[in-house]
């Protein structure tokens, strides 16, 4: 409070002193008409105060183990009609989803599916590896 009475005396103050020495005319009533008003806004500013909002609870919790598994379930749909568009093959993929406290990260992939050779399981292996995605395994059904 005592801050607040030392500021309100210095600009009122001042005002007085400015409007003594600026010369009579058009000048004074515009300086005059500012001067009362930075006057004017010092003088409400704590009732400014009564009014601001500050946010009770900005904390927010979020359920990373369901965001991994719509995440996970969203990238094995796409990943499987991306092999079955560009590379032919029938398989079902899912791409392991997980939070380990800090960030989301992929940790694996698993293809499976009828294969008819061997080489069908390398060239998905490699076009796997082309994308990025790393622990790829890539099973042939069993019946």
């Amino acid at each position: 409070m005592k801050a607040y009475l030392l500021t309100a005396v210095g600009v009122i103050f001042l005002t007085v002193i400015i409007s003594f020495i600026v010369p009579e005319g058009k000048l004074k009533k515009s300086v005059n008409f500012v001067l009362r008003l930075v006057s004017i806004v010092m003088l409400i500013s704590p009732v400014t105060k009564i009014f601001s909002f500050t946010p009770q609870d900005t904390s927010l919790t979020y359920d990373f183990d369901y965001v991994c598994e719509v995440y996970s379930q969203n990238q094995s749909r796409l990943l499987t009609q991306k092999i079955s568009d560009e590379l032919g093959y029938d398989c079902v993929c899912r791409v392991d989803i997980s939070y380990d406290g800090t960030k989301i990260s992929e940790n694996g992939v698993f293809v499976t599916g009828n294969f008819e050779n061997v080489q069908t399981v390398g060239q998905i292996t490699e076009y796997l590896q082309s994308l990025g995605y790393i622990n790829i395994t890539v099973n042939e059904e069993t019946d």
